[in-house]
């Protein structure tokens, strides 16, 4: 169970830095962005094809990693409230599939804007803005079932764990989005997915020095 319980979080981990590695890949630059929102996709047209298409096709391989690194959490909650557990597993991996499919598409407003059709970018907005409501809303189901299981003491975490998860951190980008380039891209770019690597991490240290009971295997 310990060498599962390892495996699955750094698994996790390798996930989210890979996915990491795709927004880099897609998006970073050392020029400045005087705005993210608008200004980010549209330098994308400055980055070369090749670079465009590996940051895509990370984002589907990636989601594969994170869903074992969920069940990694999955295997910390009690076998007695496993069923409850699954509605967790199940909304952060589909979260995270759909995030996977939002991450892939993004090479699009690179090519567009490189051939001169910015105007499009807006069109696309409207599409991609409902994928990433969609995995944003399931990803919350998922890390609030987590909470209460975790709160509860239905979990091998401490109670703390809570202000580790993605509920309480993502909050912080608000904090990161004010930092200067290039650490804006490096920190606010990627913290959708550095957050999960900070929980995955968290769990893993956890696990150091603590012996999982038998009602969790």
């Amino acid at each position: 169970m310990d060498k599962k319980l390892r495996l699955t979080g750094y698994a996790g981990i390798t996930g989210s830095l890979l996915m990491y590695t795709g927004d880099m890949l897609l998006y970073f630059t050392t020029q400045p962005i005087p705005d993210r929102e608008k200004d980010l996709l549209l330098s994308m047209g400055t980055v070369p094809l090749e670079r465009l298409i590996a940051g895509g096709i990370i984002g589907p391989l990636a989601a594969v990693l994170y869903i074992i690194g969920f069940y990694h959490l999955f295997l910390r909650v009690k076998k007695e409230r496993r069923k409850t557990a699954c509605w967790m597993l199940a909304s952060l991996s589909v979260s995270i599939i759909v995030g996977g499919a939002y991450h892939a598409f993004f090479p699009a407003f690179g090519i567009v804007s490189s051939q001169g059709h910015p105007e499009i970018i807006d069109h696309f907005l409207s599409y991609i803005g409902r994928l990433g409501g969609l995995a944003f809303a399931l990803m919350g189901i998922g890390w609030i079932v987590f909470t209460v299981l975790a709160v509860q003491k239905q979990t091998s975490f401490p109670r703390w764990i809570v202000f580790a998860t993605p509920l309480i951190t993502i909050w912080l980008n608000f904090l990161w989005k004010t930092l200067p380039q290039p650490f804006l891209l490096l920190i606010a770019g990627g913290w959708n997915n550095l957050v999960y690597t900070l929980i995955f991490a968290v769990s893993l240290i956890t696990l150091k020095n603590n012996i999982i009971p038998d009602d969790y295997e």
